[in-house]
């Protein structure tokens, strides 16, 4: 095992499947994870943790890192959020508007990170009041049909419905270390990559600094090894934020450090690629503005090599996505072993 991931080994999240029934005719007129993650928010802000004395978009938004931690600066005016929401119908890719009938379900997914997953109870409160406020076009209730932990292995426990609770205890949590046996460490083989939403791992901006950087080299194209340094310091983060805010060992957030763990990322050979960059329609502000575009890449890659290091990490950030606005449901993928 690699020393990264003997570090990032403790990482988890829980799995929380939702359905949800339409009580009239409606219609999703965007992205349905913006239109999920915009409403899910605004209900958060009406769930008032007493405890805390912040309500649970509050919560959502501490940042737990103290400013000697190595990650402070970089990430004080932006970090990985400790929730992240996936369709699992009407993930609609195209530009055309879902139309809903009386009566069709609509599931999806919600991932606690870590410590996160100790308010579940508010996040249920949230969606509850999410349902009874309304989505879509016209605004229309949803009845909530209930909400179920998800194991890896498809055992689930159903844990609320429309009005009731029916369980408090977690049974199923998803950790790094459930996929560190997921192939041998020489694993010489091929895999595919499938980029369900968009995945975007670099975003142009203007920049002070006008010396070219890799990305700017390559064009964006997300190459294997711009997967996996993205996904390696994603889990970083989240491991900084999430699982152990207190320590604050600058090994894992070192530079020389994560390229000697990537360095045998550069070795894969790219075997057949067919990808296509796409744009989802965001939910308009009050000026009708779409201030937040939603693009990126999806298609499928298969690559030849050995990935016996990566795959771990791989498998496990695949529900948690990677790149720019995961919280919408974007940057998600999955990873398949072509024997």
């Amino acid at each position: 095992m690699s020393h990264f991931l003997e570090i990032t080994q403790s990482a988890y999240y829980h799995h929380f499947i939702i359905r949800m029934v339409a009580t009239k005719a409606t219609m999703f007129d965007a992205w349905s994870g913006a239109i999920l993650r915009n409403n899910l928010l605004y209900s958060a802000e009406q769930v008032f943790i007493e405890q805390e004395q912040m309500s649970l978009r509050e919560i959502i938004n501490v940042f737990p890192l103290k400013k000697s931690h190595p990650l402070y600066k970089e990430l004080q005016d932006g970090f990985p959020k400790g929730y992240q929401i996936s369709m699992v119908s009407h993930s609609n890719l195209n530009s055309e508007d879902t139309k809903l009938s009386k009566g069709e379900i609509v599931t999806f997914s919600l991932y606690l990170i870590g410590k996160m997953s100790i308010y579940l109870p508010y996040f249920i409160q949230a969606i509850r009041k999410m349902c009874l406020r309304g989505l879509g076009k016209p605004q229309n209730p949803f009845l909530l049909i209930d909400i179920c932990e998800q194991s890896i292995d498809n055992k689930s426990q159903i844990m609320a419905t429309e009005s009731t609770d029916q369980c408090s205890q977690l049974n199923f949590p998803v950790r790094v270390s459930d996929f560190v046996d997921y192939s041998p460490t020489e694993y010489k083989s091929a895999i595919s990559i499938e980029y369900k939403t968009p995945v975007i791992l670099y975003r142009p901006r203007t920049k002070k600094n006008t010396q070219l950087s890799y990305q700017d080299k390559c064009n964006g194209f997300p190459s294997f090894y711009q997967l996996v340094r993205s996904v390696a310091f994603r889990l970083s983060k989240i491991q900084a934020i999430h699982i152990d805010p207190d320590t604050e060992s600058s090994l894992l957030f070192d530079e020389n450090f994560m390229e000697y763990y990537l360095k045998n990322a550069t070795n894969m050979i790219l075997h057949s690629t067919n990808i296509s960059r796409i744009d989802l329609k965001n939910t308009l502000k009050k000026e009708s503005i779409n201030k937040m575009p939603l693009s990126g890449y999806i298609g499928q890659q298969i690559y030849h090599g050995d990935f016996g290091q990566y795959l771990p990490i791989l498998k496990f950030m695949e529900a948690l996505g990677v790149g720019n606005e995961t919280v919408y449901g974007m940057g998600k993928f999955e990873v398949e072993i072509n024997k």
